[in-house]
């Protein structure tokens, strides 16, 4: 096996059909018999070759060559040719990446000489995204980074370059949330470099271990000595997957979570666990080979097949609404600053607003009903209880108070320019359980709640 070929071509180890998006606008022509045996010929030899499996490529081979003698290839076009070569395939052996396409661009990549320096379209595709890296945003009241990463993980130095500046923005952030549920895979490097930014340099991990065919080609995949900007090894780090995170961001969700660097975080992976190369065959028909079977450390067994399974599973729901409740359960249960905890708590408390709706505001809280000092009242209206707040020379603010927890109700609508549900009133009650006053807070931009100076007491 030519593995030096082979890694010439590694185009990255993603599912074929999120990586070859082009549109075919030629007429897609018959092949003839001889182009026909020719491509048949030369993909299961292909596999013959270098499929990690020998017993599985030797099906594969067998069932090629017995579609051929009956006659399941003739007269068809170069579509219809690599969707029934891609159907006879899964039948003697299914596998995720294995898969023949027509893209008559791609093949014209793959076989004709380029210009010493030029760039072809598929350089173009991966500055058009962004190279893999769609966004970065910092939310300083938790200390939170979310890195949006729909990939693919592509293997340029322009790449790596951006990788590194995605991950120098969540560097001094204490929780790391990288999305990756929409990423359809690419270069396993790519995995291993952001993982290696969670671990001091020294301390490089074994990350995965890949073995071939010839199995005294077995690579073992590290963590990197050296990574560029500032590590952040005692930051928490959650991995949301999902059905279309494939193949090598499966391994960077896989090899954290085996190392247990991570919580991942959403539904089961895809189950592509193979890695491969683009063929060249005929007729602008590729195939993606896998060639090299992507396991954990010590062991034989990946996620071929299974998938990742989460840590905890959202199944279709939504993950970053759980990831950011794990962030949240975790500050107020192990934070330092009882700052920060008191508004992690506050916004914990708002996600489970929706099942007070059936509070019957007005047999609950009826005692509040009156006017307090600094031109605020309270009224009993159809949808329960209305806080009203009135300035001069302006017309009535009217608000609808909705119990947050007992004794806790948020002002909806009550400085919403900083953000929805960012008022509160806590009442207090006295010795015999009645209601005495009402303390105002209000959650700032920043996280920091702000408390009115004294309690508002009914006149």
């Amino acid at each position: 096996m030519n593995t030096t070929l082979l890694k010439k071509h590694f185009a990255m180890a993603a599912l074929a059909t999120g990586m070859l998006g082009f549109t075919q606008h030629t007429i897609a022509q018959t092949v003839n018999e001889a182009d026909r045996h020719e491509i048949v010929t030369k993909l299961a030899d292909k596999l013959v070759d270098v499929y990690p499996f020998p017993e599985i490529s030797a099906k594969h081979s067998e069932a090629l060559k017995k579609a051929e003698a009956a006659g399941r290839y003739n007269n068809l076009s170069e579509d219809e040719l690599a969707s029934r070569l891609t159907e006879d395939l899964n039948k003697a052996h299914k596998d995720v990446h294995l898969r023949v396409m027509r893209n008559e661009q791609v093949y014209k990549n793959m076989t004709e000489p380029r210009a010493e320096g030029g760039r072809n379209r598929e350089d173009d595709s991966e500055r058009r995204a962004n190279y893999g890296f769609k966004k970065v945003e910092i939310d300083g009241a938790t200390s939170t980074a979310y890195i949006d990463a729909p990939g693919p993980f592509y293997g340029s130095k322009e790449a790596f370059e951006m990788a590194a500046a995605t991950m120098n923005m969540a560097a001094y952030s204490k929780y790391i949330v990288i999305d990756i549920r929409h990423n359809p895979g690419g270069t396993g490097q790519m995995g291993r470099f952001l993982s290696s930014y969670f671990y001091n340099a020294g301390h490089e991990q074994f990350y995965l271990n890949g073995f071939y065919k010839d199995r005294k080609q077995d690579e073992q995949e590290w963590t990197y000595a050296y990574v560029p900007g500032r590590r952040n090894p005692d930051a928490k780090v959650y991995l949301m997957v999902g059905r279309g995170t494939g193949s090598a961001s499966e391994g960077f969700a896989y090899a954290m979570q085996k190392l247990n660097r991570a919580t991942i975080v959403g539904d089961t992976t895809a189950g592509a666990g193979i890695a491969g190369t683009y063929v060249a065959l005929k007729n602008n028909l590729i195939v993606f080979t896998p060639f090299k079977m992507v396991v954990g450390p010590g062991t034989n067994v990946g996620w071929e097949g299974t998938g990742v399974i989460p840590d905890v599973n959202t199944g279709k729901g939504d993950a970053l609404l759980a990831t950011r409740k794990l962030i949240l359960e975790d500050i107020v249960k192990n934070g330092k600053d009882s700052v920060t905890r008191e508004g992690a708590q506050w916004v914990i408390d708002n996600t489970a607003m929706a099942t007070n709706k059936s509070v019957n505001m007005k047999s609950k809280y009826g005692e509040l009903i009156g006017k307090y000092q600094n031109n605020v009242s309270i009224t009993a209206g159809k949808g329960g209880l209305i806080y009203k707040y009135s300035v001069p020379g302006k017309p009535v603010e009217t608000f609808v108070l909705q119990e947050v927890k007992p004794d806790v109700l948020v002002i909806n609508g009550l400085n919403a320019n900083i953000a929805p549900n960012s008022s509160r009133m806590y009442i207090n009650r006295n010795a015999a359980g009645k209601i005495e006053s009402y303390t105002r807070k209000t959650m700032m931009g920043n996280g920091t709640i702000y408390v009115a100076p004294q309690p508002f007491k009914k006149q």
